[in-house]
C-alpha cells in the first residue's frame, strides 16, 4: 500500500485511541449506514453504479474510505473524530465521481455534429422547451444551494435528507441531533441560502 503525506499524523491519531478495533468498527457500521442512505436508487445508472465502478458501490465508497485514512491519502483533521471523518470523505468521493461523469456526458456531446443538433431542435416543441427552462431553473437553484453550502458537512448532509423526502424528526435522528440542535442547524442552512446573489429574499 502506497502511503500518502498524512501517513504518520493518521496513525498517531489512530494509536492514541483506546480500544482502536472497536472504534474502527463503529465508524465503518456508521459509515456503512450513510453510504446505504446517500446510494438509496442511485446505484441502477449513472456515476454509482457497479459497472461505472468496478465493484459493489457500497463497498467501493467504503473502502475508499477507510484506505484513504489508513493510507495517509486523507488528512484526519483534528475536529472530526474517526467516523465522521470517513463520513466527510465519503461525500467528497461521491461528488467527485459525479463530476467525472458530468465531464465525460460533455465530452460525448461535443462530438454531435451539427445536423444532429438541427434535427433536436425541430423534433421540440413549444410545451417541451418551457418544460426543459423550467428543469434548468431548478437545477441552476440547486447548484447554487448546494455550492453555498459546499464544505460545510451538517449542511450537505441535512441538505441531502432534504432532498430524499425525509421528514424532520428522521432527519435529526438520522443526524444524531436533538430537536434544539436540528432546528440551530436549519436555520444556519437557511442563512447560508439567504446570503446568496442568486437568490432575492424580501427584508
Amino acid at each position: 500500500m502506497e502511503t500518502g503525506k498524512y501517513f504518520e499524523s493518521n496513525h498517531k491519531k489512530l494509536q492514541s485511541i483506546p480500544d482502536v478495533d472497536h472504534q474502527w468498527a463503529v465508524a465503518i457500521d456508521k459509515c456503512r449506514d450513510h453510504v446505504r442512505f446517500r446510494l438509496k436508487k442511485r446505484t441502477l445508472y449513472g456515476a454509482h453504479t457497479n459497472e461505472r465502478l468496478g465493484m459493489n458501490p457500497l463497498d467501493y465508497y467504503l473502502c475508499y474510505a477507510y484506505d484513504a485514512i489508513l493510507s495517509g491519502n486523507w488528512e484526519w483533521k483534528n475536529k472530526y473524530s474517526l467516523s465522521e471523518q470517513m463520513v466527510v470523505i465519503v461525500e467528497s468521493t461521491l461528488s467527485t465521481e459525479v463530476e467525472k461523469t458530468k465531464t465525460t456526458k460533455a465530452i460525448q456531446n461535443k462530438t454531435v455534429s451539427g445536423d444532429d443538433d438541427d434535427l433536436f431542435y425541430k423534433m421540440e416543441d413549444v410545451s417541451t422547451e418551457v418544460d426543459m427552462a423550467h428543469e434548468i431553473l431548478f437545477e441552476t437553484q440547486v447548484s447554487v444551494i448546494e455550492e453555498e453550502i459546499k464544505g460545510d458537512g451538517d449542511l450537505e448532509i441535512l441538505w441531502d435528507c432534504v432532498k430524499e423526502g425525509m421528514k424532520r424528526a428522521d432527519i435529526a435522528e438520522f443526524m444524531e441531533k436533538t430537536p434544539k440542535q436540528f432546528d440551530k442547524l436549519r436555520e444556519r442552512f437557511i442563512m447560508k441560502i439567504k446570503n446568496s446573489s442568486f437568490f432575492e429574499f424580501e427584508q
